[in-house]
This record gives structure tokens, C-alpha cells and sequence, in this order.
């Protein structure tokens, strides 16, 4: 059975920070967090607002670009490293500000930048085995609230962004003739995980392995409920994974790098795509690139991205797409897409 893309969607804060506002914060400069990261700016949360009420706005408007209605969808697989609260997870939270969805179900994913990818894999599974006809997939993230915003911790706090991206996922390839949305037919998916490399980008804390208590003011001391990240670890490991997992994807389906238009990755760093590109024998125009402007969104990453190719008009009928993420666990992948 088939599995189809038929429905975008995304949402960013009004708020918008720049490398002048954050730079001084963080002891270094403007130029030096564009020339680290390629990010020039990137959007924050009010403090009012919660993960979820991005998600929320993102599904709404992927289930109308699908031109159907919150009733339709019997499936939401939602994926965010910031969420509202510990327990519960965030799709049950978008779920109830769902207006119309009915009571299906709502799983969370909590493989951070690759949760495209893993919620890709869980739609077609769950396509192609009858147990769902139409699936929506979110990803969200207000990273920007537990942020460390002091010098020692500039090469990880430098990069990151807030947003939300959904997507609707189906088995027929158009639901409605109200809607003219590019239609991706999902043709396969690749993932992988290397819990060695584990402690090498993480958040330790809230967490079972800090003592007695999940929380306690020894650990809030020693900064564990910041994000820690070996920068150079997770490059190095990142341009060579993906570059072998696109080699994988690509040979399980009889196609060639010269037959890929276009690649939609997660936006971790512009040197890290830039290695990427390299490492693939492929033009950089050929990767689609927002983070200069919404810095690293982590889970909604790639859901933006693919986004951004959509209303630039990139996905054009007949051209072959892959999907390439890489994050914390380490977790990595790829997923093949044609335009219909």
C-alpha cells in the first residue's frame, strides 16, 4: 500500500532575536555566531507561550492545507525535546486544543532533530499494516527557554531556534479537491541509533540518574539541566553518517545521487551542510537552508524545512527528494520522497 505527503503546515514566534541582541549575552559577537553557525537570527517564545501552542497552530494549518477536517485524522504522532510539562507527553496537550479531533491516538517521540524521520517510519508502518488511514506528524520545540545565556556555554546556546511543523500522512494520494498541495508519495525510510555516543549531546537533568531525586539543587548547580554538546564529536560523527545512510537509501532503491533534486535536511549548522554537501558530491543549492534565519528548531527542523520547499515552489512533479537528519542519542537517517 501506498503512503502519501499531503499536507504542510508551520509556525514561528512574532519574536525574532538577532546575533546583536544574543551575542553580548554570550561573550562573543555577532560575526563570530555567523561564522559558527551560520544563524543570523532566529524566532523565541513569549514567555506565555508553551510548546504545544505552537504545535497546535502548525496541525491546524497542515490539516487545512490537506483540505480536511480535525475529524479525519485518526492518528497524531507529535515529537518535541522542549515540552510543555514532564508527564503528560505533547500530543495528548495538542490533542485537547484540537478542536474536532476525535479521542485516537497520540504518541510522542523523543528522538529530537531526526523525529521526522522516526515519525515518517511510524506512519507508512502504520499505513501499510491497515491500522491507520490518516496520520498527522508534528514536531515542536521552545528551546529557547532553557537556554544557559553566559559565555561557557555560547557554542551550544548560539544555535538555537523555536517553531513548530506538521505534516498529514495518508493512503490515498489526495483527500480533497479543495486543495491544490504538492503530494510526496513516501517511498522509503532508513533510521538508526548508536547509544554510544550518548553523553556526547545531552540534557541531563530532570533525570532518575541524578541521586535520590530526579531534580535536586546539586544538579541545578552544576548547570545539568543545560544542554551539553561535543561539537566536534557531533559533526564529525553526523557528515559521516548521513553520507553513508544516503548511500544505503539510495541503493535499496536502484537510484544515484545525480537523480536526487533536492535534500531536505535538519538545519544543525551551516558547516555541518556545507561538510555534508562535500562529503556527497552535490551543489549546496541542492539543500534546502532556513536556519540563517530560524537557527536550529531540532524536531521542527526538517518539518520547516520541507515547508519552505513547498511555498518556494522547489517541489516540482516527478523529482525524487531525500529527507537527512542526524541528533542526540546519536540518532540519524533518511527518507526517500517523489513528487507526484
Amino acid at each position: 500500500m501506498s503512503c502519501y505527503i499531503l499536507g504542510y503546515g508551520a509556525n514561528l514566534p512574532e519574536k525574532v532575536i538577532t546575533n546583536q541582541e544574543l551575542a553580548p549575552k554570550l561573550g562573543v559577537s555577532s560575526e563570530w555566531i555567523e561564522t559558527n553557525s551560520g544563524i543570523r537570527e532566529r524566532h523565541w517564545v513569549e514567555p506565555n507561550q508553551t510548546t504545544s501552542d505552537l504545535a497546535v497552530l502548525a496541525v491546524k494549518q497542515a490539516i487545512d492545507n490537506a483540505g480536511i477536517t480535525p475529524d479525519a485524522v485518526d492518528y497524531l504522532i507529535g515529537g518535541t525535546l522542549s515540552p510543555d510539562y514532564q508527564v503528560p507527553g505533547i500530543a495528548p496537550l495538542v490533542q485537547n486544543k484540537l478542536n474536532g479531533l476525535r479521542n485516537i491516538p497520540a504518541v510522542d517521540l523523543r528522538v529530537g532533530c531526526v523525529n521526522i524521520l522516526y515519525s515518517l517510519q511510524l506512519a507508512k508502518g502504520l499505513v501499510e499494516a491497515n491500522l491507520a488511514n490518516t496520520i498527522v506528524c508534528f514536531g515542536a520545540e521552545a528551546q529557547s527557554k532553557g537556554l544557559n545565556l553566559t559565555p561557557k556555554a555560547a557554542e551550544l546556546s548560539m544555535l538555537f531556534g523555536d517553531g513548530a511543523g506538521a505534516l498529514v500522512i495518508s493512503n490515498k494520494p489526495r483527500l480533497s479537491s479543495y486543495t491544490n498541495a504538492p503530494v510526496l508519495e513516501l517511498q522509503d525510510v532508513v533510521i538508526a541509533t548508536d547509544g554510544s555516543f550518548a553523553e556526547d549531546l545531552a540534557v541531563k537533568s530532570p533525570g532518575t540518574a541524578n541521586g535520590a531525586e530526579w531534580l535536586n539543587s546539586e544538579s541545578i548547580e552544576k548547570g545539568l539541566h543545560y544542554g551539553v554538546m561535543n561539537g566536534r564529536v557531533v559533526i564529525m560523527q553526523a557528515v559521516r553518517k548521513l553520507g553513508d545512510i544516503a548511500s544505503e537509501i539510495l541503493k535499496r532503491n536502484n537510484l544515484s545521487l545525480e537523480e536526487i533534486n533536492l535534500i531536505i535536511p535538519h538545519q544543525a549548522n551551516i558547516n555541518l551542510l556545507r561538510s555534508l554537501a562535500k562529503r556527497l558530491s552535490i551543489s549546496e543549492n541542492q539543500i534546502v537552508v532556513n536556519l540563517d534565519r530560524y537557527g536550529n528548531t531540532s524536531s521542527a527542523s526538517a518539518f520547516l524545512a520541507l515547508h519552505q520547499a513547498k511555498e518556494e515552489k522547489r517541489l516540482i512533479s516527478g523529482q525524487n527528494i531525500l529527507f537527512l537528519a542526524f541528533g542526540a542519542g546519536f540518532t540519524w537517517g533518511a527518507a526517500l520522497c517523489k513528487v507526484v
